[in-house]
């Protein structure tokens, strides 16, 4: 695997006339880069959609640092609720209580993080992250917080953990173990680090098993689209995933669809949120823009499934 810190990104020049060179200088070093580098590098937009007034952020309702797709219980109509809702039932799932430690492995910007110290109260939580900019600024709210001593949050891979043999009571993945190269790789890596009896819990996307003749072009875009940021060797349904899991040597494996919790109503909570009054002066263009978005949501969610996986490594491993 590349370095984790493998640049892609190269700065735009202040001359208008070089905009389209380096733009396409971009586009060639991120589509030549190693994956790992690719997402690192899909993940460093955010830090310009997440910081300041961006339509992304107005549209969806953004006031903290949650980058996923949220869990929309019934009469939730606020982005960061649901986003907190999505962590809190990630942290049931994985069984994070007071005195664990937890390995959280492509954290974003910890705000799950935050929130099951303020409510889960473990020991200490590890982040890896392979998107520099994602850490530092993790690193600065943990300061702030007063957490940094309970909250280390450093630059590395999911898969070469840099810990020994059963150093967690938990591992957790938060949207975050499609992108890992490979998912495979990090499923042995979360059972080496793992103690007897530990628990792995991620929520994560896989493709929905389709009849052939629903096999459409939507299906060719949504490949084109995520081939970007998702191997094609982390591509494969649940019921793979839970396979995959038991050959790694997890018992007690469960992978469950939540789609209908997650994809469908964050879609619909983004087309709602176009209407609002205190996005209208947003121009039509960024409008347009985030209508897509929403579309684009709402489609996926007819190929892909979001699901809800856990596992535990046996007592006696």
């Amino acid at each position: 695997m590349a370095s984790t810190t493998e640049k892609v990104v190269v700065d735009k020049s202040g001359n208008p006339l070089t905009n389209a060179f380096a733009s396409a200088v971009r586009f060639v070093r991120y589509m030549t880069a190693s994956p790992t580098a690719r997402v690192a590098s899909f993940y460093e937009l955010n830090d310009r959609r997440l910081s300041g007034t961006s339509a992304y952020r107005d549209v969806l309702g953004l006031n903290s640092l949650y980058v996923n797709y949220g869990w929309w219980e019934a009469g939730c109509a606020d982005h960061d609720e649901a986003c907190e809702a999505l962590a809190e039932k990630l942290g049931e799932a994985a069984g994070i209580a007071e005195g664990d430690d937890v390995l959280d492995v492509g954290f974003g910007y910890a705000e799950q993080d935050f929130h099951w110290m303020r409510t889960r109260n473990p020991a200490r939580i590890v982040g890896l992250n392979v998107t520099r900019s994602q850490v530092e600024t993790g690193r600065r709210r943990a300061e702030e917080m007063k957490l940094s001593d309970r909250v280390d949050l450093r630059v590395g891979s999911a898969t070469d953990v840099p810990f020994g043999p059963g150093s967690f009571d938990r591992v957790v993945a938060l949207e975050s173990a499609c992108h890992f190269d490979t998912r495979q790789k990090f499923f042995e890596e979360a059972f080496r680090v793992l103690r007897p009896g530990g628990v792995l819990a991620t929520f994560d996307l896989v493709p929905r098993v389709l009849p052939p003749g629903r096999r459409t072009l939507l299906t060719r875009v949504d490949k084109w689209g995520r081939g970007r940021v998702i191997l094609e060797c982390n591509w494969y349904p649940r019921s793979v995933y839970a396979d995959k899991l038991r050959e790694t040597g997890f018992t007690d494996v469960e992978v469950r669809d939540v789609s209908d919790r997650v994809l469908i109503p964050q879609a619909l909570h983004s087309r709602k949120r176009l209407d609002a009054a205190d996005i209208q002066h947003l121009s039509r263009f960024q409008r347009r823009q985030m209508r897509a978005y929403a579309t684009l949501i709402a489609r996926r969610a007819i190929v892909q499934e979001y699901v809800l996986a856990v596992a535990r490594k046996p007592e006696d491993a």
